[in-house]
């Protein structure tokens, strides 16, 4: 099965690409969508606060983007994570 996540694409953009042990995210904050930074830190907080460093890397660029490198075996906490803070809208298997 394969987990699929929604956001609202009128709020932020996000891409995500592979590679061999790592998942990145790329995500985009559109226009005056300012609310959503204080969730974007709280996902941060959650990943840094644990005790496995190398479990997502977040990267902060100016134009509110952002980048996440998440480990594989990170990839679910990672997008229930979103979940929880209200960045994607809705989860599901697939």
């Amino acid at each position: 099965m394969k987990l699929v996540y929604h956001y609202d694409p009128r709020i932020l953009t996000m891409e995500e690409s592979a590679n061999e042990e790592d998942i990145e995210f790329t995500l985009g904050l559109l226009d005056d969508h300012e609310d959503m930074v204080p969730r974007l830190k709280a996902v941060r907080r959650h990943f840094e606060d644990n005790e496995v460093y190398t479990d997502a890397l977040f990267y902060s660029f100016p134009d509110h983007r952002y980048s996440a490198i998440v480990r594989r075996d990170y990839y679910t906490d990672f997008v229930l994570q979103l979940m929880k803070h209200r960045i994607v809208t809705r989860v599901e298997w697939v």
